[in-house]
């Protein structure tokens, strides 16, 4: 009588478990490098959206201290008529920002003066906001240096640009000549995911011409002067 031999052949071999072994830790491979992907995807885009509204807070704090500008410290107003308007880029010195540029002027807030400053690390490429007054003038109605804004992976290419007017004021036979900041307006540019990483993605954010409300207000002053003449 001959043995069945069906046991044996439902049995399983060491070679077909090996096999089995190896294709189950191809597949786990494959699906643990895909959740990776998916991850630092699902990261890269939560830091350029928090980045992008940082930015766009930034902008809408800048745009109130601007229309509020009443002296300019960096850049200076210019005592000619440049033969194109004045842009303010990366880097440069003076003002709060010390060796790094930045915008600097004054401006009248909550009823009290305050320093505003807009600074680029071009080491760290943050662009940091700033407001400082004695007196109860920065957001919050607070005394001191408050940071209204602070946004990192800005690109040393973002620049300011103003647009400059003179203006012909005539007192007493005395015709003065005065040049003024009627607007400024700002291009952003974000990398993405970080500046001089191999493969950037850059986001421009234009703003529209700010106008700089004092600074034309100063204009009017200097021209309801007595027997002054002229137009702003």
């Amino acid at each position: 009588m001959r043995r069945s031999n069906r046991g044996d052949e439902l049995g399983v071999s060491l070679v077909e478990v090996m096999i089995a072994t190896a294709l189950f830790a191809v597949v786990v491979v494959a699906v643990d490098s895909s959740l990776t992907v998916v991850q630092e995807r699902q990261a890269q885009v939560t830091n350029n959206t928090e980045a992008l509204d940082n930015l766009q807070t930034l902008q809408e704090e800048l745009t109130t201290d601007i229309r509020a500008a009443t002296t300019w410290t960096t850049p200076k107003v210019p005592t000619s008529a440049p033969s194109q308007p004045v842009t303010a880029s990366w880097p440069s010195s003076g003002g709060s920002c010390g060796t790094t540029y930045g915008l600097d002027f004054s401006a009248l807030l909550n009823g009290a003066s305050a320093t505003i400053a807009v600074c680029l690390n071009t080491t760290t490429h943050i662009l940091t906001l700033t407001c400082s007054s004695s007196a109860s003038a920065c957001p919050g109605n607070s005394s001191g240096t408050v940071t209204e804004a602070q946004v990192a992976n800005i690109d040393s290419s973002s620049s300011f640009t103003f647009t400059t007017k003179e203006v012909s004021t005539t007192a007493n036979s005395v015709t003065t000549n005065s040049f003024f900041f009627t607007a400024v307006a700002s291009t952003m540019i974000l990398d993405s995911p970080r500046v001089g990483a191999p493969h950037v993605s850059q986001t421009i954010l234009p703003s529209p011409n700010l106008e700089v409300y004092n600074s034309e207000y100063a204009c009017q002053l200097a021209l309801s002067g007595q027997g002054a003449t002229g137009s702003c």
